[in-house]
């Protein structure tokens, strides 16, 4: 009898255009998780997302699968769960660029980054390391501005193109600091390191796990860590904010989101779990031998500190001058 109401109310509902709720907080997840990656395989956001995926696999019983969707510096697959059901079935893992720098390079968006978006719970932080070509012969943040002030618009710097974190971030130290130094945009990180290897441009800045093996092998000079504390893979190298410019605290972090719209109690039975797999001490470990650091956040934090992040990189954009195209 139980059946046959509640077969006959769904069908009612339906009727008038007004669907059942597909799953509850409580249910949640009856079936597996879509995680979606706005880059392609491989890369530092990718290796992230694997391991919370696994996390959160064995913390809700159901597998998470990791979906890459590369393309237009993460906007094409932030704006596939923007236009997700708000069941919370499809999830994004996204960060810095998709949800805060984006907005200040790029004219045409395809997603508002704070109306599209359910913020669920923030994931990782990434201490960046400002390194040096060892032609340069400088080993300190002082011996740096120095000799960038005795040659301004001399001394160059590469990023992985126009409009990334590590031209911003650079555009924001400038700017602080009063220096000239000269842009050489790359299509990707690899290529800018290759030529600060080779001495062809003077600095650049990146994740640990890419650059600490240069430095171990004497080919990099690391100046000084982009966060607001020291590394503990890079304990001698101090920080930017403690030497030459004082609260300045740049680093990559990740996110989770989900679709708009997204049920309360359902967000934070998900940030629940984000929170649990997050404070495991596996998961913490391998994080910080890559340099990245676990950050689990309730979801009001979250909130907050997408959106100040989101004022913070669009006025680096304009300071830096940067026309969004």
């Amino acid at each position: 009898m139980k059946r046959i109401l509640f077969a006959t109310c769904a069908l009612l509902l339906a009727c008038f255009g007004i669907a059942p709720v597909a799953a509850t907080a409580a249910d949640f997840p009856d079936r597996p998780v879509r995680l979606i990656v706005p880059y392609p395989t491989g890369g530092s956001v990718d290796f992230i997302a694997r391991l919370v995926a696994m996390q959160l696999s064995e913390v809700w019983g159901q597998t998470v699968v990791v979906d890459n969707r590369g393309g237009a510096s993460g906007m094409i697959g932030s704006s596939a769960v923007a236009k997700a059901k708000p069941d919370g079935y499809t999830l994004l893992l996204g960060g810095v660029q998709t949800h805060a720098m984006n907005s200040g390079v790029i004219k045409s968006m395809l997603y508002d980054p704070i109306k599209d978006f359910t913020p669920i719970s923030q994931t990782t932080r990434a201490n960046w390391v400002l390194v040096a070509s060892p032609k340069r012969n400088v080993k300190t943040p002082a011996e740096l501005i120095a000799l960038i002030r005795a040659q301004p618009g001399k001394i160059t710097f590469g990023s992985s193109g126009n409009g990334s974190a590590a031209h911003l971030a650079f555009a924001m130290l400038s700017s602080e600091l009063g220096i000239q130094v000269v842009h050489v945009p790359y299509k990707g990180i690899g290529q800018a390191i290759t030529d600060v290897l080779s001495g062809q441009v003077d600095l650049v800045m990146g994740d640990q796990s890419t650059l600490i093996p240069h430095i171990a092998a004497g080919k990099l000079i690391p100046i000084a860590m982009t966060g607001n504390v020291r590394s503990s893979l890079l304990p001698g190298v101090p920080t930017l904010a403690e030497t030459i410019s004082p609260g300045f605290d740049v680093q990559a972090w990740q996110g989770i989101w989900g679709p708009p719209g997204m049920d309360p109690a359902l967000v934070q039975t998900i940030n629940a779990g984000i929170m649990k797999s997050l404070s495991s001490p596996s998961l913490v470990e391998k994080m910080k031998a890559s340099g990245v650091d676990s950050t689990p956040t309730p979801v009001l934090q979250f909130d907050k500190f997408t959106k100040s992040e989101f004022d913070r990189w669009t006025g680096a954009a304009r300071k830096a001058n940067i026309s969004p195209e």
